[in-house]
């Protein structure tokens, strides 16, 4: 049979793997491991069919030519059936051993604060080494716990800092390992198996130990801070540990949009830099390849413990020592295979990586890589004349975006138009800034009385710090973009059928190759039109319903801001993803919520996306009313309001305006800032029982036990 692609073993096993992985989530998900069951058969089948032809010398024409096509060859084959059945069984043990029979049960709670985030309108206290004592027993709880607080609670939140030991009465609750027929990957990830509905009592306990922490990260962070202005200092400890939780959101935000956020995820760049490094260091040991090997092994790995292990780090690591083995060893390395390797390698020790998008980028941005960046290279230099540095640089950028696109528009539907001017800017000052700041902190961490060395990198870092900046306030800088969805497969296989991985003829290739690309483009074309909705529904924003994008059958589009600070990044996200680009509407009824507030708010959405009409509560019509070209309406207190495909009907209890009522062709909502018991009853007997109802504060939903909720 003709040889119509590059074969790389290590790839179709790799591959094989995940996919096995891939099916058993998705049958856990739905409650049935049947699909994993049929698959494994098929492969099992097909696989000993092309033994058994072989073994007793069967000539079937074409069926045993397919049978061989399709086994690549027998071993190989034979492996990919194995390591899918290993990656199903791992996949499946990782997610059943996270299920926990420790649920619903109060007590006297200690626990030693790991680390603390915000969420929204809350605030989280993430607890490890945890004991629950009740009056019948003690338990020592596996993984962290999560303790969340409303900002709107008096707490001591304020008060807790990493290292403190805290105490608590509280109800712990098992987090599951699927939640919605989804998995719950980032809980897994992090190892948080519980969740405290926090009762009363939190303390602090103060026992010596309390904010001390001696690794080596927070040393290299604490010398860093002190040679370093703090902006440059937490760049620099990012940069080289992947850690990008200490920048600002501002710095992350133009890091995003410049295209180059790259250099604060530790990859492929970084273990480059760092071999290269070794590497001259050790010239003089010509004769020592294997001494050679095993330090940069050891480097790397200590390296790869720092950034906890991350898929782009693990995956660039095996990659470079399976290079560097190679090339020691006097053989040809090979990119794909080594890619493979690394992939097998991660999944084997953590199988659910396959789920995580600093997994999938990293190996989607290699994949781009290695197969257009070389002959993008040399269509730059050769036919465009351009520098071989630049048409290098051009090349990766533009090849590494091709391969991460579909994952970039997944998961954060957008795209970095000045990418690649500010990669041939940044990537070569970012190359000797990081070899700078690595070989100083490794000097100062072994010699602090030297940590003065740590000015030169800073100088060169604050470039780093500021070009991406540059990018933010211009036009188009970064571009919203939808997910492909399940076309992402029929993308990976055109640009794969593009490349030079397949062997075909340039008069079939092309030919396919533009009917291909004008099929993408129309795709896009069509995915930017606007969306037009024919039903009645809502969808809920955010903590606690502060925020509702309402549809209606006539095609009418509504927010409903109940509450009091909703995210206006994730309303712009949603809207646009919704292919929303026009608001008929956006009520706000909260009085507890400063106007001024709510009306930043509303004009950062009209930014992006046209609203006609503001309804406003008569408290809040003040911060509004010297608002352009929106029409600003009152709430009435006795007339109701029409809409685009229905009516709206204000409630007011004694002069206070307490729910909202939607009264549409398909189903009605109420919406509730929050009330009080009394103004419960009142609400109840004004609502219908089949009345969808939305409430700001989910203490309220107590009071409709048994109307129909949505939180």
């Amino acid at each position: 049979m003709i040889r119509i692609f590059a074969r790389r073993p290590l790839v179709f096993v790799a591959l094989s793997m995940c996919l096995g992985v891939y099916i058993m989530v998705k049958c856990l998900e739905s409650g049935t491991i049947g699909l994993y069951l049929g698959i494994m058969l098929f492969f099992t089948l097909l696989t000993s069919a092309s033994y058994i032809l072989r073994a007793f010398n069967f000539e079937l024409n074409r069926l045993s030519s397919v049978l061989n096509f399709l086994s690549l060859n027998r071993v190989i084959w034979l492996f990919c059936l194995i390591l899918y059945v290993v990656g199903g069984l791992f996949a499946f043990n990782k997610i059943n051993n996270y299920s926990l029979n420790f649920d619903n049960v109060e007590g006297y709670i200690t626990g030693t604060v790991d680390s603390l985030d915000e969420y929204y309108s809350n605030d989280i206290i993430y607890l490890k080494d945890v004991t629950v004592k009740t009056n019948n027993f003690e338990y020592n709880l596996k993984g962290k716990t999560e303790l969340i607080f409303s900002r709107e609670d008096e707490t001591v939140l304020n008060d807790v800092i990493a290292g403190n030991k805290i105490t608590f009465v509280g109800t712990i609750v098992n987090i599951a390992p699927i939640v919605n027929n989804e998995l719950n990957y980032y809980d897994i990830k992090d190892n948080i198996r519980y969740s405290v509905d926090y009762v009363s009592n939190l303390n602090i306990v103060s026992d010596g130990n309390i904010g001390k922490d001696d690794t080596v990260r927070n040393k290299i962070l604490n010398s860093l801070l002190n040679e370093m202005p703090s902006s440059i200092a937490y760049l620099s400890f990012s940069i080289l540990f992947g850690d990008s939780s200490y920048l600002s959101d501002y710095t992350n935000d133009a890091f995003k949009i410049s295209g180059v956020a790259h250099i604060v995820a530790v990859s492929g760049m970084n273990v480059v830099i760092i071999v290269s490094l070794l590497l001259f260091i050790m010239k003089f040991m010509k004769r020592h390849k294997l001494l050679k090997f095993l330090i940069i092994t050891l480097v790397l790995v200590g390296y790869c413990y720092l950034c906890d292990f991350t898929p782009s780090v693990v995956r660039a690591t095996i990659m470079a020592l399976v290079v560097l083995l190679a090339r020691f060893l006097g053989k040809q390395g090979d990119i794909l295979s080594s890619l493979g390797l690394a992939c097998i390698i991660i999944c084997l020790i953590w199988p659910l990586s396959i789920f995580d998008v600093g997994f999938l980028l990293s190996f989607a941005s290699v994949i781009g890589i290695v197969f257009f960046c070389g002959g993008m290279t040399n269509f730059l230099h050769n036919k465009c004349k351009l520098p071989n540095f630049l048409s290098s640089s051009i090349a990766v950028t533009v090849s590494a975006q091709i391969g991460i696109y579909p994952i970039m528009a997944s998961y954060f539907n957008s795209f970095s138009l000045y990418s690649i001017p500010a990669n041939i800017v940044i990537v070569p000052i970012f190359s000797l800034a990081y070899v700078l700041l690595f070989a100083t902190v490794v000097i100062t961490y072994i010699l602090p009385f030297m940590s003065f060395l740590l000015v030169v990198p800073a100088i060169v870092m604050s470039f780093v710090n500021w070009f991406p900046t540059i990018f933010v306030d211009l036009p188009f800088a970064n571009l919203y973009v939808f997910g492909l969805g399940a076309f992402s497969i029929l993308y990976y296989i055109g640009i794969i059928f593009m490349s030079s991985f397949i062997f075909v003829q340039n008069k079939i290739k092309i030919p396919i190759s533009v009917v291909l690309i004008i099929s993408m483009i129309t795709f896009f074309i069509v995915d930017l039109l606007p969306r037009k909705f024919t039903h009645d529904n809502a969808k809920v924003l955010n903590t606690y319903s502060s925020a509702i994008i309402l549809t209606t059958a006539d095609d009418g589009k509504y927010l409903v801001g109940v509450g009091s600070t909703y995210d206006t990044n994730s309303v712009v996200e949603t809207l646009q993803s919704s292919r929303i680009y026009e608001l008929d509407g956006i009520l706000l009824f909260n009085n507890s919520v400063d106007g001024y507030k709510q009306r930043t708010n509303v004009e950062a959405i009209n930014e992006v996306c046209k609203v006609n009409q503001i309804y406003v509560s008569d408290d809040l019509s003040p911060a509004f009313n010297t608002m352009k070209d929106i029409n600003i309406l009152e709430i009435p207190a006795t007339d109701v309001i029409e809409i685009n495909g229905g009516t709206v009907y204000p409630i007011y209890y004694q002069d206070e305006l307490i729910v909202v009522i939607f009264d549409l062709k398909e189903k009605d909502y109420a919406f509730i800032p929050n009330i009080n018991l009394n103004q419960s009853y009142y609400v109840k007997s004004v609502l219908s029982q089949d009345t969808f109802i939305y409430c700001y504060d989910n203490k309220d939903y107590e009071y409709f036990g048994n109307y129909t909720t949505i939180s």
